[in-house]
C-alpha cells in the first residue's frame, strides 16, 4: 500500500521547521560552549584571604564581574539543563563573593539566594564558605539604621547564623556569633541595641545552652536580663557613698529613676542640669532620682563625692543619693551594672510606683511627660506582700 503523500507546502514547511531546529540546536550549543568558556576563562582561580579586609584588586572585580555577566545569559537560554544550571550557579557563587565587597546591596541579597541553593547540593566547602561570608556582612547591614537600612528580620537571621553553627561546628562559626554581637553593641543608640539583644541573645543562649558552651551561655544573661526589664520588676541593690547598703524599701511607692553615670562621661554632665530640674519639678509628688556611679575610669568613691560636693549645674549640685557600684564590689556584693550589663553610659530607667520598669532608655525628650503621667493618682502603687494575701484570701 503506497504511503499518504503530503501537498508540496506541508513537505516544505516540515523540512523547514527541523532545519530551523536543529539551527537553533547548534546556537544554543555554540552559545554554551562559549559562555562556559567565559566564565572558565575569567573565574578567579584562588579567593584572597582577607576577602572583605583588603582592597579588591581591579583585574579581579573585572573577572568575577564577566563571570556574573556569562551566568546571565547561561541562566537565560532556554532548555538548561539541571546539571549544567548547578555548575553555572557555582561559578557564579565564586564571582560574586568577590563582587559583594565592592558593591554590597547589589549583589548580598543575589548571593544569599546561592548560599541557599549550595546548602541543598552543595559542594560543601563552597556553600560554607559563601554562607560564611553571607553571615559576616548581614552582621553589618542588620545593625544599620535610617533610610538605606537593609531590611532584614534579626530573629531569623540570629537563626540563619544559629543553624549554620550547628552545620559547622568550629571557631568560625562561633567568631560570627561574636561578630554579629559585636556589631549590635557598636550601635549608637541604646535602645536599638537592646532592641535587638532582646531578639537574639535568647537565641544565642540557647544554641549556647545545647552545644555545651556553658561560659558563653552564662555571658549572654545580664543582656537577657537587662533587655527584659520593660514590665518587669528591678532588682535594685548596691552602696553608697559611706558604704551604707541601699534599703529599696526607703523608694517604695515612688516613682524612681535610675540614672546610671560617670563623672568622666561628658554626656553624663551634658544631662545633669535637665535631671536637676525634673527632680525639682517633681519630688513633692513622689517622684525619686538614684544615681549609680559605676566605678570606672578612676572614679573611685573619693573622687565621686568630691564631684558631688563641688560640681555646680545652673547653681545646683546633685541633690540625689548616690550608689557606688565599686564600694559594692569590695563588699563582695553583686552590682547593678554585672546583672544587668550596664557598659555605655548614660543609660536612664523609669521604674513605676509599683515597682516594675515603665520605659528602658528614655528619650530626653519624653521623659518629663513620661514622669507625669507615672506619678498619676492613676498609676497602679505596689502593694505590700500583706495586701496582696488578704487580696488573694478574699
Amino acid at each position: 500500500m503506497d504511503r499518504p503523500r503530503y501537498p508540496y507546502s506541508m513537505r516544505t514547511f516540515f523540512w523547514a521547521c527541523a532545519l530551523v531546529l536543529c539551527c537553533f540546536s547548534c546556537v544554543v550549543a555554540q552559545d554554551w560552549g562559549e559562555l562556559r568558556q567565559a566564565i572558565e576563562d575569567n573565574l578567579p582561580a584562588v579567593l584572597p584571604d582577607d576577602l572583605g579586609r583588603g582592597t579588591v584588586p581591579q583585574e579581579l572585580i573585572d573577572a568575577s564581574q564577566a563571570v556574573v555577566d556569562a551566568a546571565s545569559q547561561i541562566y537565560a537560554l532556554p532548555n538548561l539543563d539541571e546539571l549544567n544550571r548547578r555548575w553555572t550557579v557555582q561559578r557564579e557563587a565564586i564571582a560574586r563573593l568577590v563582587l559583594v565587597y565592592v558593591d554590597t546591596l547589589a549583589h548580598f541579597s543575589r548571593l544569599t539566594v546561592i548560599s541557599d541553593e549550595l546548602d541543598q547540593w552543595g559542594p560543601r566547602n563552597l556553600a560554607q564558605l559563601t554562607e560564611g561570608h553571607v553571615l559576616k556582612i548581614g552582621s553589618v547591614l542588620a545593625t544599620q539604621t535610617g533610610a538605606d537600612a537593609v531590611p532584614i528580620n534579626h530573629q531569623a537571621f540570629a537563626e540563619r547564623i544559629v543553624l549554620f553553627a550547628e552545620q559547622y561546628p568550629g571557631q568560625e562559626s562561633l567568631q560570627i556569633i561574636d561578630y554579629f554581637l559585636y556589631q549590635v553593641r557598636q550601635m549608637q543608640q541604646p535602645a536599638h541595641q537592646d532592641s535587638r539583644l532582646a531578639v537574639i541573645a535568647p537565641i544565642f543562649q540557647d544554641h549556647f545552652k545545647k552545644s555545651y558552651h556553658t561560659p558563653r551561655a552564662l555571658a549572654l544573661e545580664p543582656d537577657i536580663q537587662r533587655t527584659t526589664l520593660p514590665g518587669n520588676p528591678m532588682l535594685l541593690m548596691g552602696v553608697d557613698l559611706d558604704g551604707s547598703a541601699f534599703v529599696p524599701d526607703s523608694i517604695r511607692g515612688k516613682v524612681v529613676l535610675l540614672q546610671f553615670w560617670g563623672t568622666w562621661s561628658a554626656l553624663c554632665k551634658e544631662k545633669m542640669p535637665h535631671l536637676i530640674a525634673l527632680y525639682e519639678k517633681y519630688r513633692e509628688d513622689g517622684f525619686e532620682i538614684i544615681g549609680i556611679n559605676t566605678g570606672v575610669r578612676g572614679d573611685d568613691a573619693t573622687r565621686v563625692r568630691q564631684f558631688v560636693n563641688t560640681t555646680l549645674f545652673n547653681g545646683e549640685r546633685i541633690p540625689w543619693k548616690i550608689l557606688h557600684e565599686g564600694l559594692g564590689e569590695r563588699q563582695n556584693r553583686m552590682t547593678m551594672t554585672q546583672f544587668y550589663g550596664i557598659t555605655e553610659l548614660p543609660v536612664l530607667i523609669l521604674i513605676g510606683r509599683n515597682g516594675r520598669v515603665l520605659n528602658l532608655h528614655p528619650l530626653p525628650s519624653t521623659l518629663d511627660q513620661l514622669i507625669a503621667e507615672a506619678i498619676s493618682p492613676l498609676a497602679p502603687i505596689e502593694r505590700t506582700d500583706e495586701e496582696r494575701q488578704r487580696s488573694g484570701a478574699e
